[in-house]
């Protein structure tokens, strides 16, 4: 068993025992040889290995730099496929990182606001997601997580059909354009599916 498979029955369990887990859409995620990203709201960290469940293969994600200052914890979450992004601003190391993967056919989930959403509301999302997608030639697949991480609670992960991106694959898109694909073609399906209104102030 690989260390990835592992890790997934542990965090399988946990969410076992500790929550009550709905997926509502896996019809919808596409073919493994197929090529897309993945792209969540974020409520919580427990996010990317609520998500990484819903997936039968593997699956990587994109994480704060803060999570691998510890040696031992980040060559644990490096093993299961994550990798370093800094907050807060503009970084090409790991979009190039991010964009290298999907076009080798790996899948990679990127959590488009950001940082953790507050008060009940998204935040607005980053073109980074978008950028990815188009420029390694994948599409979006879109997921909302809805409820609350209570013990013995109940979330609701609901899978939206992908996103069609094909017609921007051979188009040089400026920063505006990328944006433009967040505001009105990600971050709408993932409010409806998540429940969780827009606020595109923040």
């Amino acid at each position: 068993m690989t260390l990835y498979k592992f890790g997934r029955f542990v965090v399988n369990a946990f969410f076992k025992v500790f929550f009550r887990v709905k997926f509502v859409g896996k019809e919808n995620i596409p073919s493994v040889d197929e090529r897309f990203i993945i792209c969540a709201n974020h409520k919580s960290n427990l996010d990317p290995p609520l998500v990484g469940t819903a997936f039968s293969f593997e699956i990587g994600f994109m994480a704060k730099e803060e999570l691998f200052k510890n040696k031992i914890f980040g060559k644990l979450i490096t093993a299961l496929g994550a990798f370093p992004i800094k907050r807060g601003k503009s970084d090409f190391g790991a979009l190039r990182t991010a964009i290298s993967l999907v076009a080798d056919g790996k899948h990679i989930a990127i959590f488009p606001e950001g940082g953790r959403s507050h008060k009940d509301r998204l935040r607005k999302g980053k073109m980074g997601a978008a950028l990815v997608a188009v420029k390694a030639r994948a599409n979006i697949l879109p997921i909302g997580i809805e409820g609350e991480y209570k013990p013995f609670g109940k979330l609701i992960v609901r899978i939206g059909k992908p996103i069609e991106l094909t017609s921007y694959f051979d188009e040089k898109l400026n920063s505006a354009e990328l944006q433009e694909i967040t505001d009105k073609l990600l971050m709408p399906k993932i409010s409806e599916l998540s429940n969780i209104p827009l606020n595109n102030q923040i």
